[in-house]
């Protein structure tokens, strides 16, 4: 419960320089004939966005992502980092707890700037349903 409440104290924006981050992610569950029978592990996309479509530094590093049900916290690295834009980084996660669909969970981005931690947090992100 300790670390659930610390986490959920990250600012959902962070100032860095010139840059204003948000965070904005994707949650699914896989419920199509061909996946597991009771639908897949969720997977999650995380999108560090600078607010105003401002370039962003190469220097920052996604770490790790957070996702947090009640007290229930499901920690992973990202599998997957991408720089779709001069503006986003794109972190993938796979492999969650089959938690869900349809409801709502909070999600902490944890990234490294210059050898400084930051968390950032995106409130009540739904789990959907493909099928």
């Amino acid at each position: 419960p300790e670390l659930a409440s610390d986490l959920k104290s990250s600012p959902e924006n962070i100032v860095l320089g010139n840059n204003e981050f948000v965070l904005t992610t994707y949650l699914w569950r896989d419920f199509m004939p061909i996946a597991e029978e009771n639908g897949s592990p969720m997977m999650c996309i995380n999108y560090l966005t600078e607010k105003d479509s401002l370039t962003i530094t190469h220097s920052i590093k996604l770490k790790k992502q957070y996702v947090i049900k009640g007290n229930k916290i499901w920690t992973a690295d990202y599998s997957e980092i991408k720089n779709p834009n001069d503006f986003t980084i794109e972190g993938v996660v796979r492999e969650g707890p089959k938690w869900g669909p349809n409801i709502n969970v909070d999600v902490i981005c944890e990234f490294e700037v210059s050898g400084i931690t930051y968390r950032i947090l995106a409130k009540s992100q739904e789990i959907i349903k493909t099928e």
